[in-house]
């Protein structure tokens, strides 16, 4: 489906900027997890097959989770488009998210430099941005590497859509 199809207003993408320290210390985890894997299987094989599975599963989850955050670093993309709702894409890691809020749960759209979000979580990228829309008592934030001139440009021209939307096509709630 292209943007024509889908009634695309607006779309920002923002690229996701490489902390290369983070990257190398999460790939240093892929190759350990490996090793330590291939390590105890090799020692307790055919004394413990059902000690195996479980430790297979559960470095099976680590790692599906380590490599979800090593492939965000290198390649992540955030994406905000507004068509008939606001989309926010997460992509280029192992597990594509999206978040999709319609214009009657919107609040408010602003910008911030997040001073909210502990260090230690934009450390893993699990969270935070500088632009921050409010719906339905909750917040969602994009925007992690963009300056505050961005973040203020991107708010303000998305805010005018959306309230444009909402004047012109109001909606019935039952």
């Amino acid at each position: 489906m292209n943007e024509t199809d889908r009634n695309v207003k607006y779309r920002a993408e923002f690229k996701k900027k490489t902390n290369w320290i983070f990257t190398i210390f999460i790939g240093i985890w892929i190759i350990a997890l490996a090793a330590i894997f291939i390590a105890f299987s090799l020692i307790t094989f055919h004394e413990r097959i059902y000690g195996l599975i479980f430790i297979l599963l559960l470095m099976i989850l680590i790692g599906a989770w380590v490599l979800d955050r090593f492939l965000w670093q290198i390649r992540g993309r955030e994406e905000l488009i507004i068509t008939n709702k606001i989309e926010i894409i997460k992509s280029g890691k192992l597990v594509k998210s999206t978040k999709n809020i319609e214009f009657f749960e919107y609040e408010s759209i602003e910008y911030d430099n997040d001073s909210k979000t502990p260090w230690w979580i934009k450390l893993y990228s699990l969270s935070g941005g500088k632009i921050c829309i409010k719906y339905l008592g909750r917040e969602v934030r994009i925007g992690q590497n963009i300056n505050l001139p961005l973040a203020e440009s991107v708010s303000r021209e998305c805010r005018n859509l959306i309230e444009k939307h909402k004047t012109t096509k109001p909606y019935t709630h039952f």
